[in-house]
């Protein structure tokens, strides 16, 4: 009676990973509402004007090693955007001004047009109020969080259906307990539970079949 039980018991435990990894599954296969969640926010738009200061007067203003330069239209205005070893500043293409870090009124222009220009935007509803968090400016809409780093201008956004979204992926993929160390063991664990049911079923249906 060892075979039968084990087959039954394992077979009952793992009605629960099965459950959720068929939910979680059809989920990502059907997609609801991911264009939003994982929307690509950007505040680069075509220049709208050819009269910009030359790449050589932007470096001359830098006395570190630039390691890139990008020149882009904005809200605001052309900018550039300087990568140097340490790290990003936006200087406007127009009279070499250092634009960075970036006004809370600025990012949220920014914010603002980037949403506009966004195949979702009927789904951020309203925009709130912009506040300065370190590096970054939490621009609040009615459906999401738009974070503008203050001195790239580059945009990341989040809100409910990302965050649920998010946790379909963790269930799907059996991160449950919210320990690295220990979610690396669970799907092997389960995996090992799905190979014991296969090889007990197995030999239950030789042993029948030799009957």
């Amino acid at each position: 009676m060892f075979w039968p039980r084990l087959h039954r018991w394992l077979a009952i435990l793992l009605v629960f990973p099965l459950a959720a990894w068929s939910a979680t599954g059809l989920l990502f296969h059907l997609k609801p509402g991911w264009a939003r969640a994982y929307d690509m926010l950007s505040v680069e738009r075509p220049l709208s004007t050819t009269a910009v200061a030359s790449v050589e007067s932007v470096a001359a203003t830098f006395s570190e090693r630039i390691e890139r330069l990008e020149l882009f239209g904005t809200a605001l205005g052309p900018m550039y955007r300087v990568t140097t070893a340490r790290g990003s500043e936006l200087v406007d293409a127009i009279g070499v001004r250092r634009r960075s870090p970036l006004s809370a009124q600025d990012a949220r222009e920014l914010a603002a047009d980037a949403v506009a220009h966004s195949r979702q935007r009927d789904e951020y509803g309203a925009i709130g109020n912009a506040v300065i968090d370190g590096n970054k400016v939490h621009v609040t809409f009615a459906n999401a969080i738009v974070d503008v780093d203050r001195t790239s201008a580059k945009l990341a956004q989040r809100g409910e259906d990302t965050d649920r979204i998010d946790l379909l992926y963790r269930i799907h993929y059996l991160q449950w307990s919210g320990n690295p160390d220990v979610d690396r063991v669970i799907p092997i664990a389960g995996l090992a539970l799905i190979w014991i049911v296969v090889f007990a079923g197995l030999v239950l249906f030789f042993k029948r079949w030799r009957q």
